[in-house]
């Protein structure tokens, strides 16, 4: 089988489950099973870094061909963009308590954090934006490194409409600040 196919596949699967374990019904499940939102949380993180380990490990071990390399001003100029996605993401992760963030520590409030402070009063996903960055901006792409960083994209673009249905009904002021704040890139236009 094509190793784009099985990348796909893959990704498909690991976005049902992810997606699947995000929606409240599933938590109230196990809530109603005596799990603790703490304990979801860190279930929910463990499942997403030993998925994402098999991911990515299925990556490398697939037959691959390289589609460029980059040479010249392209190649640090892909880098640039590289280091300025890992600072976004670097950025997001400021305003997070990571240990709540990953069920590591209970969190004071029950519901959806709803944070407007440091890079989230420009950017509404400034983690999947730095990402996504990254990701794209390769300077050395294989086929699957390129199925990857597409998969990665649209998924995260996907998960980003579900995050925010979960956002809006559990902060209605979420709306205006959709409306005000870019998604993915700072909207520098039409700001109030």
């Amino acid at each position: 089988m094509n190793s784009a196919i099985l990348i796909w596949l893959y990704t498909f699967g690991f976005a049902l489950l992810h997606s699947f374990m995000a929606m409240n019904a599933v938590k109230q499940r196990f809530y109603g099973l005596g799990m603790s939102e703490q304990g979801y949380r860190l279930l929910y993180s463990v499942l997403g870094v030993i998925t994402t380990i098999i991911w990515l490990a299925l990556i490398h071990v697939l037959p691959d061909q390289p589609l460029y390399h980059a040479q010249g001003l392209l190649r640090y100029v892909l880098y640039a963009l590289q280091w300025v996605g890992l600072v976004i993401f670097l950025l997001a992760l400021l305003p997070i308590d990571g240990a709540v963030f990953l069920g590591l520590k209970k969190a004071e409030k029950q519901v959806d954090s709803f944070i407007v402070l440091g890079i989230y009063k420009y950017i509404r996903h400034p983690m999947y934006s730095g990402i996504m960055l990254i990701l794209l901006a390769n300077p050395e792409q294989s086929w699957n490194g390129l199925h990857f960083a597409f998969i990665v994209s649209l998924y995260f673009i996907v998960g980003s409409k579900l995050e925010e249905r979960r956002m809006l009904q559990a902060h209605p002021d979420y709306a205006n600040y959709q409306q005000q704040v870019g998604a993915f890139i700072p909207k520098f236009w039409n700001r109030s």
